[in-house]
């Protein structure tokens, strides 16, 4: 056979091929295409719709607590403790190691962020120097308020940042230049925070990763205290923020009673000298002792202007205060329920936020978020741009996680219900990717709800909800 009918048979055997592919799988090809449509579809109207606020922030001051994380695999690290898979359980706090491995075992298979204190200092020094055993140890600026401010220096150049929180000599290597560092928040040691990551799909024993997420812990003297608290509102003339973030305060859960509560009344006090004015933003982070969830909302939620929150936090909120979908929430797995969500959002706004009611609140909004959706909701009086800001901290959630500065919609999926309520009562809407977010009101609240597209393999999930919470302030403006 001569080299051009040898060459002209392999063109029609690849051509024959190539068609029966395509006639055979065409299912497989059409949902692929269909799947890589739908968040196409949505990078693309972020890209039309989302408004940068005419009336940007400028000066950003940023605290308490910051501290280095140590990133590992959660697995790996019980595993060179000597841990086997057993029982589950959600202790308040970690007395050994046993209460790490239930503690880690009951969030691994409920696929939840969660984070716990250890009550023995030298049990977490053993623990830390088994993290410096592994093959895999990466060392990470940590810290709620210190990610917002590394986040929102990276996201927003422009803007002026200064940070207060124990900074020692590892964190002050590790944060950006251009965020000012007063002399003051300079600590002798770095705290340490022990963030033990799984992959969706990993297993430990019978149990199976439903998402990719991770379990903290940490044995922390300074940050538990806050003790640069005072601190962070002496500098507060003098550099003159026009937005205040704030975060740490669940790190005084682990204290005994009379100390948190002279802590809470120092937070008050740095509150209510603060002109009303300058919006200030809580960022909450995982809690588990009802009386200090109670005590916090009663005396303090008042004094800020703007929450930030996931499902787990809002959700201990209402079981807390006695407050609506309270037995559905002890008993709920999995993805939270938008509607249910958006009722716990408007409970708490219309319990706690400024109101006709309550004209003596300062709070005014909430950002609650998830892996899978955002809601944000405000007291329409007093923000704009909210929808824009809602769908900017959906789209950073997935650049963020897997570690790009562009929306890319192959490594991404849209995992929320096509077809869902917004709030009980409501009819069921049908999701258009060309109009991802949703908006209505509810007496004097102004919602929006936004999808996010969750990266397929993320590269990092702590720091998520920092980065979320900064920029959807960053992209709105306030009206005092």
């Amino acid at each position: 056979m001569g080299a051009a009918t040898k060459t002209f048979c392999f063109g029609i055997t690849t051509v024959v091929i190539a068609y029966l592919y395509l006639r055979w799988q065409p299912d497989v090809l059409r949902k692929e295409a269909d799947l890589n449509a739908i968040e196409q579809q949505m990078v693309d109207a972020w890209e039309k719709q989302i408004q940068y606020p005419k009336k940007p922030f400028s000066r950003l001051a940023v605290g308490t607590n910051g501290n280095i994380d140590l990133i590992v695999s959660g697995i790996e690290l019980l595993n060179k403790l000597k841990q086997v898979p057993g029982k589950e359980h959600n202790h308040n706090r970690l007395a050994s190691l046993r209460d790490l491995q239930e503690s880690f075992s009951y969030f691994f298979k409920r696929g939840r962020a969660a984070e716990r204190l250890f009550t023995d200092a030298d049990l977490y020094k053993e623990v830390v120097k088994a993290v410096y055993t592994l093959e895999k140890v990466e060392q990470f600026i940590g810290g709620n308020a210190a990610l917002m401010a590394k986040n929102a220096a990276s996201l927003f150049p422009d803007v002026k940042i200064q940070f207060v929180g124990p900074v020692g000599p590892i964190l002050q290597k590790l944060m950006p230049k251009a965020i000012s560092i007063p002399e003051s928040s300079i600590a002798k040691q770095d705290e340490f925070h022990l963030i033990m990551e799984y992959k969706v799909g990993q297993e430990w024993g019978s149990t199976k990763a439903p998402v990719a997420t991770r379990f903290i812990c940490s044995y922390d003297a300074s940050n538990s205290e806050m003790t640069m608290l005072e601190t962070f509102f002496n500098n507060l003339d003098a550099f003159k923020p026009d937005l205040i973030l704030l975060s740490g305060l669940h790190m005084l859960e682990s204290l005994e009673p009379e100390f948190f509560e002279s802590r809470l009344a120092a937070l008050i006090q740095g509150l209510d000298k603060v002109d009303a004015r300058i919006p200030v933003h809580l960022e909450f982070a995982s809690m588990m002792d009802k009386n200090f969830m109670r005590s916090i909302l009663e005396k303090a939620m008042s004094k800020v202007t703007s929450l930030g929150l996931n499902e787990q936090e809002l959700a201990f909120a209402s079981i807390a205060m006695n407050g609506p979908h309270s037995d559905h929430l002890e008993m709920s797995e999995g993805q939270p329920v938008i509607h249910i969500m958006s009722d716990l959002i408007h409970w708490m706004l219309s319990t706690y936020g400024k109101s006709s009611k309550r004209p003596d609140s300062r709070l005014t909004r909430i950002h609650f978020h998830s892996l899978t959706y955002h809601i944000v909701s405000v007291h329409k009086d007093h923000w704009k741009n909210v929808k824009s800001a809602t769908m900017a901290g959906t789209r950073v959630a997935g650049h963020q996680a897997c570690d790009t500065k562009e929306s890319n919609p192959h490594f991404v999926d849209l995992r929320i219900p096509l077809e869902f309520k917004l709030y009980s009562g409501d009819v069921q809407r049908k999701f258009d990717p060309h109009n991802p977010a949703f908006t209505w009101t509810m007496g004097e609240f102004y919602f929006v709800f936004s999808p996010v597209l969750v990266c397929k393999h993320p590269l990092k999930t702590v720091g998520l909800g920092d980065a979320i919470s900064a920029t959807g302030l960053m992209f709105s403006e306030f009206s005092p």
